[in-house]
């Protein structure tokens, strides 16, 4: 992260999408969810989502099984126009290493980040719960 790093967008409103909440906010990151349905808590619809949303939120984290194996070819549908070399990309995906969204992000000089390090991480962390 870096100083531009100021806000992000959440994309999904299911289990893991709080616990990225959280850590954006441990890491004292302002955030907004976006999901299908307004409702509360809800920031942004996808269908109310602008460039200049995008813009002024440089962080975006997909938190939707969209673009997971074997549905590679689906990705949040966002104005991905709107996405710098300034923003970060993180995708909670693994399989495949690269989904089409964070090929959009790549595509438009964004720093793109991968589900597998998470994966590994939640692993070490089930291997110390469990004393194995």
């Amino acid at each position: 992260m870096k100083s531009q790093h100021k806000k992000a967008l959440i994309l999904g409103t299911g289990g893991a999408s709080k616990a990225v909440a959280y850590s954006l906010g441990e890491l004292g990151i302002d955030y907004k969810y976006v999901s299908r349905k307004q409702s509360e808590g809800v920031g942004f619809t996808y269908s109310n989502l602008s460039e200049a949303i995008i813009s002024e939120h440089q962080v975006i984290v997909n938190c939707t099984p969209l673009g997971t194996f074997p549905d590679v070819d689906q990705c949040a549908d966002i104005p991905y126009n709107g996405i710098t070399n300034e923003h970060i990309l993180f995708d909670l995906i693994y399989n495949p290493d690269q989904t089409k969204f964070l090929k959009h992000g790549k595509d438009r000089g964004a720093t793109t980040i991968n589900g597998l390090n998470m994966l590994k991480l939640q692993a070490e962390k089930s291997w110390s719960i469990w004393d194995l």
